[in-house]
């Protein structure tokens, strides 16, 4: 990652020609040397692998599936008396239903998962959210730059990175968004932006939760002028939207009632400043959001002149993730492109995989526990813990890396002093 590449000044003499320090070269590794690593991790595949053989609850898919299906047959999608009389069909036990607070370009997105039985769209999803997954934990780890030989290391982090097995089990569509996202981030690499702007449909499923990346892109399109990439998305977000609405008009209905019925259930950090101070005092839902969005200003402007997606999205994923107004412990999904980067990183550097993974393991235990003795609010702030992870990364492959450049440096000199026979 070129942030954390560090730079030593060869000392320059009048008499003598010197050449270029080497760059850092990559340290040979292979699994046996992360063996230690793997076997701290076992117990993460194991939960992971028993949530995956859990038995699929009647949740967040609930919603997708009444959803599409009361689009399809032409009542309202955003009815709460409709769709709890569905979610009441299937099994939902609960007093209050859960309601579709998606935009309506969305809706074209259930709408092939109405067309099946529950449970049949429900295991369908689910094998289709594993394929999406794994194919992205791959192409983000040669996105970012790892070597085709290493990329078995994005394979662990799929394996043991639970936010990935919340939302399988969950049924979320957030394994949609980190699909588009990484389709989305290929494209623009190279220069592919109509393709790019119909990606960014995907992306926007839930604006809300990269919020700070759509206003990064939004200024970098200002910035370096790619039209086409702005008017494209336009394009597509219109199409998705109009046709939800010409295929049924009840669509306009969308935000009829959606916004109360997110401040209902308090989530994130602003759900616990909620919870301290009064959940009467709502705008502290979004007391988070504005110190993410002052945040950004200072990061944009600092960076914006030598702004890559490779070096400054991974960082701008988790404050995004963390400072969103409404998200849940699963959203964190959104947050593997980052760690695969770190991973990406840590992979070139001889930083300590053994003390990396034992961060990992103790942040996701932690995470997973406090559920337990406190609300699925207090359970998404936990979740900042990954920026924490992240940023501590970052420090120690900086230190590595700033290392190996001396140490390298140091070596070519000793090797240009020795006398030749």
């Amino acid at each position: 990652m070129s942030s954390l590449q560090v730079e030593v000044a060869q000392p320059q003499d009048e008499s003598t020609t010197t050449a270029p320090a080497a760059a850092p070269q990559p340290v040979a590794m292979g699994w046996w040397l992360l063996l230690p690593a793997i076997l701290i991790c076992m117990d993460l595949l194991r939960l992971r692998v028993k949530l995956l053989f859990t038995p699929l609850p009647v949740y967040d898919f609930m919603i997708y599936w009444s959803a599409g299906h009361l689009f399809l047959s032409g009542a309202n999608p955003y009815s709460a008396t409709a769709i709890y009389g569905l979610e009441r069909s299937i099994g939902w036990s609960y007093m209050q239903p859960m309601t579709l607070l998606y935009p309506p370009w969305a809706l074209p997105f259930v709408v092939p998962l109405g067309m099946l039985p529950f449970w049949t769209a429900h295991f369908v999803w689910l094998a289709v959210s594993l394929v999406l997954e794994v194919v992205s934990a791959i192409a983000l780890w040669r996105y970012f730059g790892g070597e085709k030989s290493k990329q078995w290391i994005a394979l662990i982090l799929f394996a043991t990175f639970l936010p990935l097995g919340a939302a399988e089990h969950m049924g979320q569509i957030t394994p949609l968004i980190l699909a588009g996202l990484t389709v989305f981030l290929f494209l623009l690499r190279r220069q592919r932006y109509l393709l790019a702007g119909a990606c960014l449909l995907a992306v926007g499923l839930k604006p809300h939760l990269l919020y700070l990346v759509l206003l990064a892109l939004l200024l970098w399109i200002i910035q370096n002028k790619r039209w086409s990439l702005a008017l494209s998305a336009i394009f597509f977000y219109a199409c998705s939207t109009f046709s939800a609405i010409a295929f049924n008009h009840n669509v306009l209905n969308c935000f009829h009632g959606t916004v109360s019925a997110a401040m209902d259930f308090p989530c994130g950090v602003g759900g616990v400043l909620r919870s301290i101070f009064g959940m009467q005092h709502r705008w502290l839902q979004f007391l988070p959001t504005a110190i993410g969005t002052a945040w950004f200003a200072r990061y944009w402007i600092r960076n914006r002149l030598r702004w890559t997606w490779e070096e400054h999205l991974p960082l701008l994923l988790l404050v995004s993730l963390g400072t969103a107004p409404y998200a849940w412990a699963d959203d964190y999904i959104l947050a593997l492109p980052a760690f695969i980067a770190l991973a990406v990183a840590i992979s070139r550097t001889r930083t300590d995989w053994l003390v990396a993974s034992g961060l990992y393991l103790v942040v996701q235990y932690f995470i997973s526990n406090v559920v337990g003795i406190g609300s699925q609010a207090w359970m998404v702030t936990a979740n900042l813990l990954w920026l924490v992870l992240y940023l501590i990364g970052t420090a120690s492959v900086a230190r590595a890396e700033g290392a190996t450049v001396v140490q390298q440096h140091h070596l070519s000199i000793f090797r240009r002093s020795r006398p030749t026979d």
